[in-house]
């Protein structure tokens, strides 16, 4: 048992192992680069559904300050009223405006015979 030890036959051995690893290894990169960039696509979608919430939270928000039906009648009940008291205070006011003109017709004739 002296002679040499043959090594050839590990050598081809560990040679076609080294290829069928870095083979295998190419074709799961390429199998899982899809679902990278899946991954990837998934975070952005992530982050703009996060966005959107975001902003319907915001009108949600902005839309219950808004006036409701209730108040909507009230608020027409109020200007009915205020209509009301526009009308009594022309009504109120004509005569006032009637002696007005009057008097500027007077002073409009005293100054012309004043100036005659």
């Amino acid at each position: 048992m002296t002679g040499a030890l043959d090594i050839g036959p590990v050598v081809v051995w560990a040679a076609g192992l080294s290829t069928l690893i870095s083979l295998g290894t190419t074709i799961f990169a390429w199998l899982t680069s899809g679902s990278r960039k899946n991954d990837e696509r998934l975070d952005r979608l992530v982050a703009r559904v996060d966005e959107l919430e975001r902003l319907v939270q915001t009108h949600g928000d902005k839309i219950d300050q808004l006036p409701n039906q209730e108040m909507m009648h009230r608020l027409e009940l109020s200007l009915v009223r205020m209509e009301g008291h526009i009308d009594r205070m022309d009504e109120r006011l004509r005569p006032v405006a009637a002696i007005a003109e009057r008097m500027q017709e007077l002073m409009l004739e005293q100054a012309k015979e004043g100036r005659k």
